[in-house]
């Protein structure tokens, strides 16, 4: 029964350790479930944004183009055209420079609402060119807006992605090596726990083991009292026994002689028969006694065989069942080692990968860290530059289109 309880105990308690072992993995699988959830969330609203980028700068491009096209052919037509008269000529040149003053200051003004140096730059040093020139400035300037804006988007997609991809492998690193983690330390935990259940048992043998050899010395020493006492009642129920037949013998042999022999009175032979009765009595009653002490003693001396010999049977049953136990916990112990081992070599080999995932993403801060203005504040304002100089272009526009005066301005500034 106390085994039982012991056993019941123990089963209880393994039992509410994976109970708390599940309890801690389903919440483990609640903020994974939750973080994977999350991740998609923001990949989604990420690639969706990038979508609404790329069509943007691909709408942007497209009617960039459609306008440089619709430069280009009007500039073409311009200058096929002749025949022009030098007034018309002289006219048209103060027309172009008022035009050039007026997109320069565009430029500039733009420049200065948007804190762009680069805008700045290009009036003060498209002041100081020929009319003909500026237009292939600003062109230019608009060209290379649209290679900065292409390349922050491709290297925005980079970041997006490479990020994204390591997250979601550090997420995945970091719930395996919790995992491995949990398993470990219930290994370990359940390691120590049989290492103290076999030297409980243990002890226990040795406890057996000392009773039993306590209970064989004590069995012993009244086996060998029992020796001397039966030897000593059974002499002496003999000795009683040879008495009482000697001295039977003879008081009935004198009882034959005072028969025969008429010369003795009554009175003595009443007394010699009466003398004679007193010893055997007394004699039988030792008897008696000695061999009624030798049966208790033998009943004694069986019933303390018999629970030795019980007691040594449950002693080796109990002896042979706490060894099966030490045995077989042993081999629990020698197989959770070996998964330990196992584990702690998982452990090694993902706390190497977090570790590399972690140095790359320190890799991609430098050049994805979150800068200051915003990608999308850095994109509005990139607009509005080619915006400005679509402005500016569509300033310069007319000053083109003029008849004839074209090629020899073109020749002048050049």
């Amino acid at each position: 029964m106390s085994e039982s309880t012991q056993l019941s105990a123990s089963t209880a308690t393994k039992l509410a350790d994976a109970e708390k072992d599940l309890a801690v993995e389903k919440k483990g699988l609640a903020e994974d479930t939750a973080y994977l959830k999350d991740l998609k969330r923001d990949c989604q609203t990420r690639a969706s944004e990038f979508e609404v980028e790329s069509a943007d700068n691909k709408a942007e491009l497209t009617a960039l183009g459609k306008a440089k096209a619709i430069l280009l052919k009007k500039f073409a037509a311009s200058l096929v055209q002749t025949g022009v008269k030098v007034a018309v000529a002289d006219s048209d040149e103060d027309a172009e420079q008022d035009a050039k003053a007026r997109a320069l200051r565009s430029i500039e003004q733009l420049g200065k609402r948007l804190h762009s140096t680069a805008l700045v730059a290009l009036a003060y040093r498209a002041a100081e060119d020929p009319f003909g020139k500026i237009r292939g400035m600003v062109e230019d300037m608009i060209a290379k807006l649209m290679q900065e804006a292409a390349e922050e988007a491709t290297q925005k997609a980079f970041c997006d992605k490479e990020i994204g991809e390591s997250m979601t492998s550090k997420a995945d690193k970091e719930g395996k090596l919790s995992k491995v983690n949990s398993r470990l330390e219930k290994a370990e935990s359940s390691i120590a726990s049989l290492t103290e259940d076999i030297t409980k048992l243990s002890s226990e043998v040795a406890e057996n083991d000392k009773a039993m050899a306590d209970a064989t010395a004590i069995r012993q020493q009244e086996k060998a009292q029992f020796m001397a006492v039966e030897k000593d009642l059974s002499e002496s129920q003999e000795a009683c026994a040879a008495a009482t037949e000697v001295l039977r013998e003879y008081y009935e042999g004198a009882s034959l002689v005072q028969v025969g022999a008429k010369a003795h009175s009554k009175e003595v032979a009443d007394a010699e028969d009466t003398k004679g009765e007193g010893i055997l009595g007394l004699l039988e009653v030792a008897e008696s006694d000695f061999a009624k002490g030798l049966a208790e003693a033998r009943t004694i001396e069986s019933t303390a065989q018999t629970e030795y010999d019980k007691m040594m049977q449950d002693g080796k049953m109990l002896k042979m069942t706490k060894e099966m136990e030490i045995k077989g916990k042993k081999s629990e112990v020698s197989s959770l080692k070996t998964t330990s081992t196992d584990l702690s070599s998982d452990k090694e080999g993902l706390t190497g990968e977090l570790d590399a995932v972690l140095a790359y993403l320190d890799k991609l801060k430098p050049q994805c860290e979150t800068k200051v203005p915003s990608y999308a504040e850095r994109k509005a304002a990139r607009e509005q530059e080619i915006e400005g100089l679509k402005s500016a272009l569509e300033i310069l526009q007319p000053s083109f289109l003029q008849t004839g005066s074209v090629t020899r301005r073109l020749r002048r500034a050049q």
